[in-house]
């Protein structure tokens, strides 16, 4: 079962100008370029099978991006669809592919679809190269803590039961909430199931009690046969939302910083992918913050590099894709119905008609899909296990599939090869909040039971079923 594996990149950075994915308050499109956004390939081969993993600096990749990226590879590599994961770092400060509901109808007029085929034609060409380049190579694990640097932004108020939103933080209370809920975590019993989710009351959120938080690294390292660093793929759970205080510069965001310095001190490339960051935020943000954040972050994952001491080139590899259909709200809305409070609202130019605008798109992509489907993927390389979620998973989720997972090291990663919007815990519904509160979102009861039952399904059976 030795192992090749093959590396490449491209640059995916849009034309001044262009419209911004991430947030509804934005009024005209990029002015400045902070730093460069990429798209990253790692392409594995052995006796059983060869995949292709593409991280990218964009907010989310939807399905048609990901079947056209596919279908180009496909025909300039010969791999299966199926063989090719492609998944988002979710940065907020990257071009918008799509028209979306929140945005005005002038940056929905200026959205490019050149750039979007371009962007197409470059992954497809970088996954092109990668395959293109394997050669043999050997191949480590680790994980690593990336401690304080990100919380749940969902504090719960523990005598109504209900979340209160938090989404940013002073940096003095973030830490707490931070610290407290990795804690948490830890709690959590390797092969058992769940465990405390919620803090007792703490006196420096004001009485609420904090989230859980999932500050885990897990690190792929991969090596040449002569021990040059070939490439290293990370994860973890936090939106990239740090920000600057240019609000229309584009910016891969805190991940950018991440692989700049683990680059600086390895000397080889780093692949980013989100976790499960649906509720997970940056503890700091604006100023300088991309820089402590990510440079914190890339680190980390330098360090736990350094710590893999054992590499092999007998690597047992395997991936799947599995569709699973995912349980709407009872009060989810038909396209008629989005479409009658979209057309009730006067001021087309208003916040309210924006947001009324975007759950109107966001439903009718859903009803498009018949039956409503979506798609997960899975790969085994070596002792690591990867499962891939098609939106923007909350932590919960994660944690329970990394603590029942067979592999020594689990890599959960979120927004791949699909957005669907927020996926929520049972819990998290009940406790409401922004994530389970936006009208538009698909993510009903039952929702966190299909996807872990399924990621773990797919799990043991790269594992050998066991």
């Amino acid at each position: 079962m030795s192992i090749r594996v093959g590396f490449a990149k491209c640059d995916i950075a849009p034309a001044l100008g262009c419209p911004m994915s991430g947030y509804s308050s934005r009024d005209h499109g990029a002015t400045a370029i902070e730093d460069s956004l990429e798209a990253c390939v790692l392409a594995l081969q052995n006796e059983q099978t060869t995949m292709a993993l593409v991280c990218t600096d964009l907010i989310g990749i939807d399905e048609d991006t990901v079947a056209d990226v596919r279908q180009r590879a496909t025909e300039a590599t010969g791999l299966a669809p199926e063989q090719i994961m492609i998944c988002g770092s979710h940065t907020h400060f990257g071009p918008s592919l799509k028209p979306s509901g929140y945005m005005t109808d002038e940056l929905n007029a200026a959205v490019s679809e050149d750039y979007r085929l371009n962007l197409v034609d470059s992954i497809a060409g970088a996954i092109a190269e990668a395959c293109n380049k394997l050669q043999p190579a050997v191949v480590g694990y680790g994980s690593g803590r990336a401690g304080g640097i990100s919380f749940n932004r969902r504090p719960v108020d523990m005598t109504e039961r209900k979340a209160v939103m938090h989404l940013t933080m002073e940096p003095d209370r973030a830490v707490v909430a931070s610290l407290e809920g990795a804690k948490l975590a830890d709690y959590w019993p390797r092969e058992g199931h769940m465990g405390p989710r919620l803090t007792p009351p703490l006196a420096a959120l004001d009485g609420l009690s904090a989230g859980l938080v999932d500050n885990e690294v897990p690190v792929l390292r991969v090596d040449t046969k002569d021990g040059q660093p070939l490439a290293t793929l990370i994860s973890f759970a936090c939106h990239a939302v740090v920000g600057s205080e240019d609000q229309y510069a584009i910016s891969a965001d805190y991940p950018g910083q991440a692989r700049w310095a683990f680059e600086q001190v390895i000397g080889g490339p780093m692949l980013f992918a989100a976790g499960c960051a649906g509720d997970q935020v940056p503890t700091w943000r604006y100023g300088n913050s991309r820089q402590r954040v990510g440079r914190a972050l890339g680190c980390q994952a330098a360090k736990t590099w350094q710590e893999i001491q054992e590499l092999s080139d007998d690597v047992p590899l395997a991936c799947m894709s599995r569709q699973v259909k995912l349980p709407l709200p009872a009060d989810f809305p038909t396209v008629a119905e989005a479409q009658k409070e979209l057309d009730a609202i006067a001021d087309k130019n208003s916040s309210e008609y924006r947001s009324k605008s975007h759950r109107f798109t966001h439903v009718e992509k859903v009803w498009s899909r018949d039956p409503v489907q979506h798609e997960m993927w899975a790969a085994r390389i070596g002792d690591m296990g990867i499962i891939c979620t098609p939106g923007e998973t909350l932590v919960e989720i994660g944690i329970q599939m990394k603590q029942r997972s067979p592999f020594p090291f689990t890599s959960v990663i979120s927004i791949a090869n699909g957005d669907t919007g927020y996926l929520c815990t049972d819990n998290a519904i009940k406790e409401g909040g922004y994530e389970p509160g936006e009208g538009y979102n698909p993510s009903g009861p039952g929702t966190e039971k299909v996807l872990v039952e399924n990621g773990l399904e797919m799990l043991k059976e790269l594992h050998g079923g066991e």
